[in-house]
């Protein structure tokens, strides 16, 4: 492992994606969640915990996980009638594998969580102080709780500012695509009319058609695109439209942006009104 520590990684991808989301204005993939947690080196396992039948995560994004050999661990939250999460046992559940590791993975030398609740600041005191483990929390820069970086060596997570450049650039090329589709220069935009003119972009910096085909294919997976199908000769072309309910499309537009309640807000307001009625 080139002197490195054996490490152990584990993610809280609800604190992460959602931080993610607010710093960056886009959505985290499962590429960059997983390359950053390498990035630590002698990296044994990665686990990552969420209840990923939650609108917050792409369909895909677990299935990529698991293409990745990480252990994508799917912690259903308590619900109520309407469906609407009312208690979140991740962060129980995150624990008590951090616990159950230090007890018996005798060769893990290095510990690394991927939050900034500070929820755990006692399984790191003990992994610290009674283990004698190297503690390390990565997160988003005014996410993570004061006390967390007291005790652990703290890591920024951060993002690769030419993805943000890119997608914004794909964007506003798309936009353009669609007012010549209305004035009449395509009857519709197909995928390979979209590489092609990504491939004409000299700042988007694509090295070949096929990593342009690949950027293009992850959007589209990324729910930033609507599937348009038009009469063929002999069978639907498939098309493409930008999908502008997308609040992250939205934005890089100048549209106003779509009132989004997340799913942790919902959980704070139900115990806020809950706190409420009893004081009452």
């Amino acid at each position: 492992m080139n002197g490195q520590p054996e490490t152990a990684v584990f993610v809280d991808l609800e604190n992460i994606y959602i931080g993610f989301r607010h710093q960056y204005g886009r959505e985290l993939t499962a590429d960059e969640l997983v390359g950053k947690a390498r990035t630590f080196g002698g990296v044994k396992f990665i686990n990552v915990y969420a209840d990923f039948s939650e609108p917050t995560y792409p369909e895909h994004f677990k299935i990529e996980l698991d293409n990745e050999g990480v252990q994508a661990i799917n912690v259903p939250k308590d619900r109520d009638r309407e469906g609407r999460p009312t208690k979140n046992k991740i962060d129980m559940r995150m624990a008590v594998d951090v616990l159950r590791t230090l007890a018996f993975r005798k060769e893990i030398a290095r510990y690394v969580l991927l939050t900034g609740d500070k929820i755990f600041l006692d399984v790191l005191n003990l992994a610290r102080n009674d283990f004698g483990r190297d503690v390390v929390i990565c997160g988003l820069e005014g996410t993570v709780a004061q006390v967390l970086k007291d005790v652990a060596v703290y890591v920024p997570f951060s993002a690769d500012t030419t993805l943000d450049e890119r997608f914004e650039r794909f964007v506003k090329l798309f936009d353009r695509l669609e007012r010549e589709m209305l004035e009449g220069t395509y009857h519709y935009i197909g995928w390979k009319l979209v590489i092609d003119r990504l491939m004409e972009e000299p700042e988007l910096r694509f090295s070949s058609w096929n990593e342009a085909r690949e950027f293009f294919e992850r959007i589209k997976r990324d729910g930033k695109l609507i599937v348009k199908y038009y009469p063929g000769e002999s069978r639907e072309i498939e098309g493409y439209r930008l999908d502008r309910r997308n609040q992250l499309v939205r934005k890089v537009l100048g549209l106003e942006p779509k009132a989004v309640v997340e799913p942790a807000m919902l959980v704070r307001t139900e115990t806020i009104s809950s706190l409420q009625n009893n004081s009452n």
